[in-house]
């Protein structure tokens, strides 16, 4: 593959690179629906991708489908700069892979891999911050996003992993302390957050538990003395603390399926359920809030916002910094609450 030239982060838009959820980072940091066409030729993907990722050599060798030699390439122009900004690679009459200039910089910024069919996706590559490093990693099985990994703080580690079923988040591990290890542990069940663990004296191993109720916090347990694999301490969280219902979070950044909510005390909803998952937040490529999951610290961690918030999160891939979408990219990235791309 051909090794490009890091570009100077001088020529790029500033974004704004504070997450809403990391489940929900995450999870809009996937989503992107894309087409384009024409012919010509244009660089290839990065290289090398970020560390931590989990990827198999079957998987990583995916990537070699965009390499030039012995396929046809065929790029398109959008701006009339004399530089192609969309580049498709075929393997005989199959698509094996195209490649997106977002920001006209010259430099590939989306990059998707398909099946042997040449329709069906089964990778799909993002640098959101355009410094010429790959943030995220989504797998495909049966054209489905399956997985996907994600710098979050753009420092070239992988630091959150998700793993999905259908459409929904079901599993998320992350590194909050950029440690190369996970220290927090997140389970979904229908795309909700049910239970969160953290590994806060970081000696690998779960020392608070947070369990959710339709994505209301109600249980808190820690280990004060680093022996009682359940915790030794045990909080209930009163009614009015629990916080509101979270939706379902995505993988594809569709709208999740209507639920059932349990009723409060006073036998009201506690939400409505059919809401879609959407990050709110302060936007940027990758959107904005908080970390991922449950709650600690008076937010929630996968799926809400611990003290603040994680560093970097889902946003519109489309329109990196808030510009024109020329490539027809903006039904995804910016849907997020959900893990997801759209593919």
């Amino acid at each position: 593959m051909l090794q490009r030239p890091k570009p100077g982060r001088a020529r790029r838009p500033s974004v704004n690179k504070t997450p809403r959820t990391m489940a929900g980072v995450a999870a809009g940091m996937l989503a992107g629906a894309i087409s384009a066409a024409g012919c010509g030729s244009g660089p290839s993907a990065v290289v090398e991708g970020p560390t931590g990722t989990r990827e198999t050599e079957a998987e990583r060798l995916v990537r070699t489908q965009c390499e030039p030699e012995g396929r046809r390439v065929a790029s398109t122009d959008v701006n009339n700069d004399g530089t192609p900004d969309i580049r498709h690679v075929y393997e005989g009459s199959a698509e094996s892979c195209v490649q997106f200039d977002m920001n006209f910089d010259g430099v590939i910024d989306v990059t998707r891999f398909f099946a042997s069919d040449g329709v069906t996706p089964i990778r799909e590559e993002h640098d959101f911050d355009f410094d010429g490093q790959l943030d995220q990693v989504s797998y495909f099985e049966g054209g489905v996003i399956a997985r996907a990994e994600l710098d979050t703080n753009f420092d070239n580690r992988i630091d959150t992993w998700l793993w999905c079923e259908g459409a929904l988040l079901a599993r998320s591990e992350r590194d909050r302390r950029h440690r190369g290890r996970p220290d927090t542990w997140e389970e979904f069940e229908g795309g909700v957050i049910h239970e969160a663990r953290y590994d806060n004296n970081s000696d690998g191993e779960p020392d608070r538990w947070e369990v959710f109720e339709d994505g209301r916090l109600v249980q808190i347990r820690l280990d004060s003395d680093d022996i009682d694999p359940n915790g030794d301490i045990v909080e209930d969280v009163p009614e009015a603390a629990r916080g509101t219902p979270e939706p379902p979070l995505t993988c594809d950044g569709s709208e999740a399926p209507a639920r059932s909510v349990a009723s409060t005390a006073g036998g009201e909803s506690a939400a409505s359920a059919s809401e879609p998952a959407t990050t709110s937040g302060e936007g940027a490529p990758p959107s904005g809030g908080s970390e991922a999951g449950g709650s600690e610290a008076g937010g929630s961690e996968a799926g809400g916002s611990e003290a603040g918030g994680s560093e970097a999160g889902t946003g519109s891939s489309a329109a990196p910094g808030g510009a024109a979408d020329p490539f027809g990219m903006g039904s995804g990235e910016g849907t997020s609450g959900g893990a997801g791309a759209t593919p």
